[in-house]
């Protein structure tokens, strides 16, 4: 199959509850990967590895934007950013012991980043307008001049309940980023980056600091 070149996407939205927004494309520029070439899919061992390590904590790295309560936005974003490796062993989580290498499909063992992006979702007692869906998700590098655009993005209904004790929804969002673009974006494996979550309310910059890199094995 032959990539899409320059700002082209592959779109692939499920809303629930309403459209949400996705302005134009912006040209994507580019990031780093860890340990392995970015371009390598995991092959049967490393998959195997993966699902081998998943009870022992193979974990993805789970961010909280806590500033969102004090900014009357609401409780605040939450990322969840998946490589090669954790995607694998989250699976492997939800499966129990059920799950073997031949289960484990090409798009599940893919080159990508994936990051999973929650709502930030009225405190209670708060009016629903002290809340944020997510419209979008972008990497940028270091400076925050360069940034990169999702090859496929995904909406989904994250529900929380009222103050009433009634349930409500708000849509989050899971966006793919090749990790060939990430490398070339983020110029070096030693170099920070962040994920920025664009929505409703307002809009916040996580840092993807050196610390957490341990949380993001290739």
């Amino acid at each position: 199959m032959t990539r899409p070149t320059g700002p082209q996407l592959i779109v692939l939205c499920v809303l629930a509850g309403g459209a949400a927004g996705w302005p134009a494309a912006m040209a994507p520029a580019g990031l780093a990967a860890w340990a392995q070439s970015a371009t390598a899919a995991l092959d049967d061992a490393a998959v195997a590895r993966a699902i081998r390590e998943s009870p022992a904590g193979l974990s993805p790295l789970e961010l909280r934007d806590r500033g969102g309560l004090f900014s009357g936005a609401g409780a605040g974003y939450r990322i969840t950013v998946y490589t090669p490796q954790t995607w694998v062993a989250r699976l492997a989580r939800q499966a129990g012991a059920l799950l073997s290498v031949a289960d484990v499909a090409p798009a599940d063992r893919a080159s990508l980043l994936r990051v999973v992006a929650a709502p930030s979702a009225p405190t209670v007692g708060a009016s629903r307008d002290q809340s944020s869906a997510v419209l979008r998700v972008l990497l940028l590098d270091e400076s925050r001049r360069g940034q990169l655009t999702p090859e496929a993005f995904q909406s989904f209904a994250a529900r929380h309940r009222d103050l009433l004790g009634g349930t409500r929804a708000l849509n989050g969002m899971e966006a793919t980023f090749a990790l060939e673009d990430l490398d070339a974006l983020r110029g070096g494996p030693d170099r920070e980056f962040f994920v920025r979550v664009e929505g409703t309310g307002y809009s916040k910059d996580f840092k993807i600091k050196r610390k957490h890199f341990v949380h993001l094995p290739m």
